[in-house]
């Protein structure tokens, strides 16, 4: 084991503690982007129509993309 002073490590952040928007932006990008996923998979079912189908899958296609900006281009936009 190596004897460092590992005081670094564990200092505070200068950029302070997550926000309760920060973290209820990224629970709500994690289900947009997991629901998206699954709604996705419901798009091919044989059983309904094309039409449900195509709308069923464009709908999941379109959280999964909602789910993705909002961590990666939203809140930094906003500075959170």
């Amino acid at each position: 084991m190596s004897s460092q002073d590992n005081g670094a490590l564990f200092e505070e952040s200068s950029r302070g503690g997550v926000s309760a928007i920060t973290a209820i932006m990224f629970v709500l990008s994690l289900v947009l982007t997991l629901g998206g996923f699954v709604m996705m998979s419901y798009g091919f079912n044989p059983s309904a129509g094309a039409t449900v189908e195509l709308g069923l899958f464009a709908g999941g296609l379109a959280a999964t993309v909602v789910g993705f900006l909002i961590p990666f281009a939203i809140l930094p936009a906003i500075g959170k």
